[in-house]
């Protein structure tokens, strides 16, 4: 694998879909083809039965930290021990399985521990632990307003900024990708030039930078091009999002839908980006995914 050209992620999520086992030795078979690798990413929401039949598949793994942890990573956070807490067992758990590239969100606009969702609480209810009315578009909504120029904000990127260094100082053989963040409750990183600034290996999710072009009138492809500049693109988070930049801005949410979907999202434009800028890890964060979302990736990577 060391010296494969494309490493293709299939997230934990999708291993117990039917006809899952059979696909994915399939687009094994595919992928060698091409001198690729198919492997697996354990989301951060993945239970205990969900991450044991990914290590049993013996697929190469990365982790979507936290990973079976209890609370989110929060290296903005004025006072950070939970975070390095949460850091030191991710640590642990990534040797144990001999993994050695992580993606995590590693920022918040607040100073609460907040619980990891998928572990009997959904997204929005550990969001709403610490809720912040002054951050959002409009009373009701869960999205934000911009609000990256304000001092709190460049605060806590600065904070962020020190501690990722720090990480990497504590742990230099792991590979911590910090990730954009969606738009909504309290978000912490959400533009391209954000994720260069903190000089620190980055995964880029297209569903979430999509949704804050919307909410902050960002061009998606100019965020898309200012993450790649800063020339630590490490890993991409790749899905199609249905939503359309005409819909109101309340009626819009997340991507994670697989590739061939018909959207206003160049999935082609994204994935031939990757190759120019030498991005080789490609993770599909799609339950659904299918065989036919590797041959996309492989098309537009290798061929197109």
């Amino acid at each position: 694998m060391k010296n494969c050209e494309l490493l293709i992620d299939i997230t934990s999520a999708a291993l117990g879909k039917p006809g899952a086992a059979e696909w994915m030795s399939s687009a094994q078979t595919l992928a060698a083809q091409y001198n690729a690798v198919i492997g697996v990413q354990v989301h951060n929401s993945a239970l205990v039965n969900e991450f044991e039949l990914a290590v049993a598949c013996n697929y190469p793994l990365s982790f979507h930290a936290p990973v079976l942890g209890e609370y989110m990573m929060n290296f903005a956070a004025e006072d950070a021990s939970l975070s390095w807490q949460m850091a030191a067992e991710q640590a642990d758990l990534m040797r144990r399985y001999q993994v050695k590239r992580a993606v995590f969100h590693g920022a918040l606009m607040t100073d609460l521990a907040i619980y990891a969702f998928g572990h009997g609480m959904s997204y929005h209810e550990c969001m709403m632990q610490a809720q912040r009315s002054d951050l959002l578009r409009s009373s009701g909504s869960f999205f934000v307003r911009d609000y990256t120029a304000s001092d709190e904000y460049l605060l806590r990127r600065d904070r962020l900024k020190n501690n990722l260094l720090e990480l990497r100082k504590r742990y230099p053989d792991l590979l911590w990708c910090v990730e954009n963040d969606f738009p909504a409750h309290t978000a912490g990183v959400l533009r391209g030039c954000d994720l260069a600034y903190l000089e620190h290996p980055v995964c880029f999710d297209t569903g979430h930078m999509w949704a804050a072009s919307k909410m902050l009138e960002l061009d998606f492809y100019a965020e898309l091009d200012a993450a790649l500049a800063g020339g630590m693109v490490e890993m991409i988070h790749l899905h199609a999002s249905k939503h359309k930049f005409s819909a109101p801005h309340d009626s819009w949410g997340d991507g994670h839908l697989p590739l061939n979907i018909a959207t206003d999202m160049d999935i082609a434009k994204i994935i031939r980006k990757c190759r120019q800028n030498q991005v080789k890890h490609i993770v599909l964060e799609i339950a659904d995914a299918s065989l036919s979302d590797v041959q996309t990736v492989l098309r537009y990577y290798f061929e197109d």
